[in-house]
C-alpha cells in the first residue's frame, strides 16, 4: 500500500490511528507499567487495554437470566454529593444487591464492594448508573457461574 509517497507495511496498512485526551498523571501510569511489563510501543500497550475491556464486558450483551457476583467501584469520597449518589442508587436496587462492604483506601479514595444477584438486565442497569456518577474512578463487574 502507498501512503503519501511511502510504502506502508502491511501490518501498518491493517491499523487506524486514533487520538484521544487523558490526564498527563494517567499516561505517565500507563507508560511506567507498560515499558515494566516489556511492551514495545504505548499502542501495543493501549490495544491490550482495550481487547481487555472487550473480554470483560461481552457479559454485557450476552447474559440473561440470573445472574451472581459483584461490583467494585472506586471513587473519590470528597467529590461533591458522590457518597448520597451511590447510596441512593444502591437503595434502588433492593432486588438485586445482597450487601455491601465500604472500604478507605487511603484519605480520598473509598472502595465500595457490591455483591449481588438479579436479573441481568437489572445488574446491567445498575453498574451503569454506578459508572455514570462524578466522581467514580473505576468500576469493575465480577459475575459468577449461578
Amino acid at each position: 500500500m502507498l501512503m503519501m509517497g511511502h510504502a506502508v507495511p502491511l501490518s501498518m496498512a491493517e491499523k487506524t490511528r486514533i487520538s484521544l485526551s487523558v490526564s498527563k498523571r494517567l499516561l505517565e501510569e500507563i507508560d511506567t507499567l507498560a515499558h515494566s511489563l516489556g511492551h514495545p510501543t504505548r499502542s501495543s500497550a493501549i490495544s491490550e487495554a482495550m481487547r481487555e475491556f472487550l473480554t470483560n464486558r461481552k457479559w454485557d450483551i450476552a447474559k440473561k437470566g440470573e445472574v451472581p457476583g459483584v461490583i467494585l467501584v472506586t471513587y473519590d469520597h470528597h467529590s461533591r454529593g458522590v457518597n448520597r449518589a451511590l447510596t441512593e442508587l444502591q437503595h434502588d436496587y433492593p432486588d438485586v444487591i445482597s450487601a455491601t462492604m465500604h472500604i478507605h483506601l487511603s484519605k480520598h479514595t473509598c472502595l465500595e464492594v457490591i455483591a449481588f444477584r438479579g436479573e441481568a438486565n437489572r445488574v446491567r442497569a445498575l453498574a451503569r448508573m454506578l459508572q455514570s456518577q462524578k466522581g467514580v474512578v473505576d468500576l469493575k463487574l465480577l459475575t459468577s457461574p449461578a
